[in-house]
């Protein structure tokens, strides 16, 4: 067997991240079929690791991620096991570079590690890229060879603090079908023409779908008592299963789907973050929602609650103002879900105003670069490995 072109780590741990980091792995595949990809990662990222020659599978992080201390503690010990494994691989196998994707919480620790052993980082979705001032998010500066990022904000914060970062746009932009779609998918998932579809997603972490699927599986209920629908819920496919437990039989699941849901969809109740863009996106009306177990709304009131941040819900931070309805909390109940959004369903001020309002952050995500996000990521890489083969590392161990 030749020895590969190179070969390129990539890490994630949260779904959404999997989801690009295995677009990017397979975009890279497809320009260079010699590249060994090592993973890191969830169920995507590992297929596509799998499909390189010389790639290897070197942990799963599925369910690794987490939100706040008392879910961190839970995936604490896991988490050092994968980097401990991590680290074994790397003393004894080149690697040419690095993709970290998302995953702050582990990305960011493994970062000096990688640097000390002379390994040039691309980071991809840096941390806290959402934020626009301040210092948070920033360390991984003195680490990282460049970084591409899906905020023009983000690219600015970074670039002042010294680092080689660029705008890349947004890869979910790249899922945006074509209104002439909209009739198949209805007829792909069995709507009829007259039926309105309400998409339900409440998240990819275990703790977000036993929150918020039971709200949101009770909001239906209101709704349909109000103004008949139909209702599906879209989930990463390895929880699916689990999610059964906090729907009813009368709201079916789809998998690894949501942009096509969303595209055939006439509302839809998200979960605030990647899934409420993917909204906006898909030109869906949405409410978001956000809330914690009991012992999180504790955390939170604790820790948290005196940080002012004004909004939670993607969109409304991108344009810094209420542009979808935002619930958090104890005002996430079923009724406040259900009364925010029957009068989405209808084309009146509220459905119009949001509609409005999707084609700005279209434009903040990038609607308007040249090169799509997934490309452009992937030439940051390559012009990474060109430099990497200028100056070969001393450290680089031969496979």
């Amino acid at each position: 067997m030749p020895a590969p072109s190179s070969s390129i780590l990539f890490t994630a741990g949260d779904v959404s991240g999997d989801v690009h980091a295995a677009a990017l792995g397979r975009f890279l595949l497809q320009r260079d079929p010699g590249l060994a990809l090592q993973a890191l990662g969830g169920a995507r990222l590992q297929e596509v690791a799998a499909e390189s020659a010389g790639g290897h599978v070197l942990g799963d992080t599925t369910n690794c991620s987490a939100i706040g201390i008392i879910s961190a503690i839970q995936v604490y010990f896991r988490c050092r096991k994968l980097r401990a494994k991590l680290f074994r691989f790397l003393d004894s196998h080149r690697v040419d570079a690095a993709v970290l994707c998302d995953w702050g919480a582990f990305n960011g620790r493994i970062l000096p590690e990688l640097h000390a052993r002379g390994i040039p980082v691309l980071f991809y979705f840096p941390p806290r890229s959402w934020q626009r001032e301040g210092t948070p998010g920033l360390g991984i500066v003195p680490y990282v060879q460049r970084v591409a990022t899906p905020f023009p904000w983000s690219a600015e914060r970074l670039h002042a603090a010294g680092c080689r970062a660029e705008w890349v746009g947004h890869p979910a932009l790249e899922k945006v079908g074509s209104t002439d779609e909209r009739a198949a998918l209805r007829k792909r998932f069995g709507i009829a023409a007259e039926e309105k579809l309400i998409a339900l997603m409440p998240g990819s972490r275990r703790s977000e779908i036993k929150v918020l699927a039971p709200k949101m599986a009770a909001a239906a209920a209101l709704i349909n008592a109000r103004h008949p629908a139909r209702f599906l819920a879209a989930l990463p496919r390895e929880l699916a299963a689990e999610a059964r437990s906090y729907l009813p039989l009368t709201i079916p699941i789809v998998t690894d789907c949501a942009p096509d849901l969303l595209r055939a969809a006439d509302a839809a109740i998200v979960k605030t973050g990647t899934a409420s863009l993917e909204a906006a996106l898909a030109d869906v009306p949405q409410v978001a929602i956000y809330d914690l177990p009991f012992a999180g709304r504790i955390e939170w009131c604790l820790l948290w609650s005196w940080k002012k941040i004004p909004f939670y819900a993607m969109p409304n931070i991108i344009l810094q103002r209420a542009a979808i309805p935002e619930l958090l909390g104890l005002k996430s109940n079923p009724e406040n879900i259900a009364r925010h959004l029957l009068p989405l369903l209808e084309d009146g001020p509220a459905r119009r105003k949001i509609l409005a309002e999707y084609e700005l952050i279209r434009q903040a995500l990038g609607s308007g670069l040249p090169t799509p996000a997934t490309e452009r990521t992937a030439e940051i890489l390559e012009e990474m490995l060109t430099e990497t083969k200028a100056r070969p590392a001393a450290t680089a161990l031969a496979v």
